[in-house]
């Protein structure tokens, strides 16, 4: 049984498949709060899901490239991930006939601009620019690109062992999850609102399309308390 013990302030949860009891993948995860009966690779996945969350919250397309593994792909799409890199009409460093976006790998901002106004110069046609950065650099392209590709510099996310993992609800409203150890509580005690259970040891399938479901209900999300009841 692990709990989320080290990483942002809320982190997103991917790997339900390693899982006997666990939320839905893309469920955000407060800091410090159980989370389920998992093999400790969850941290790997929760890591790569969180820090594509992160990038999208810059308000630019993520993707990432299938030489992560399947699983890694997945837990990117739990965080928002748009597509697949290899999925994508594309060529790199320069315009090819056919592609729709042009690949680049910039040193700096200057580099970038003036490599696409080159490539658009030279063979006037329309194309979407994507980059390939760590997402430590995410932030520094995010406003002048269509689209970056995330290749390292994931957000840690540690994991660590819990005694017991207690029944979860959540209000999405507030932004509270419930601990429950002892009295059940079944309304949010600061609006009222009807909590819903975060962990289950049933889920829907592993699919992108209920990864963007799950996602884009709580896109939202940039805040989660624990109380303990």
């Amino acid at each position: 049984m692990l709990a989320y013990v080290r990483g942002p302030p809320v982190a997103v949860f991917a790997g339900s498949w390693l899982c006997s009891k666990s939320p839905v993948d893309g469920t955000p995860i407060a800091l410090g709060e159980p989370f389920g009966d998992c093999e400790v690779g969850v941290a790997r996945l929760m890591s790569i899901a969180t820090s594509v969350r992160i990038a999208k919250q810059l308000g630019v397309r993520v993707f990432v490239s299938e030489e992560l593994g399947e699983d890694a792909v997945d837990a990117a799409f739990a965080g928002g991930a748009n597509g697949v890199l290899e999925e994508l009409k594309y060529s790199e460093g320069d315009y090819k006939e056919g592609a729709a976006s042009v690949l680049l790998r910039p040193r700096d901002l200057a580099e970038l601009v003036n490599t696409v106004r080159v490539i658009a110069e030279t063979h006037r046609k329309p194309f979407d620019v994507l980059i390939a950065a760590s997402l430590d650099r995410v932030h520094e392209f995010a406003p002048y690109v269509d689209g970056v590709v995330i290749v390292d510099g994931w957000v840690p996310v540690s994991v660590g062992e819990a005694g017991e993992i207690p029944e979860i609800r959540r209000c999405v409203h507030c932004g509270v999850d419930y601990l429950i150890y002892s009295n059940p509580v079944r309304r949010c005690i600061y609006c009222g609102r009807r909590l819903s259970g975060v962990i289950a040891s049933t889920r829907p399938p592993r699919s992108r399309a209920v990864f963007r479901s799950v996602f884009k209900r709580y896109a939202g999300v940039t805040r989660l308390r624990v109380k303990i009841v």
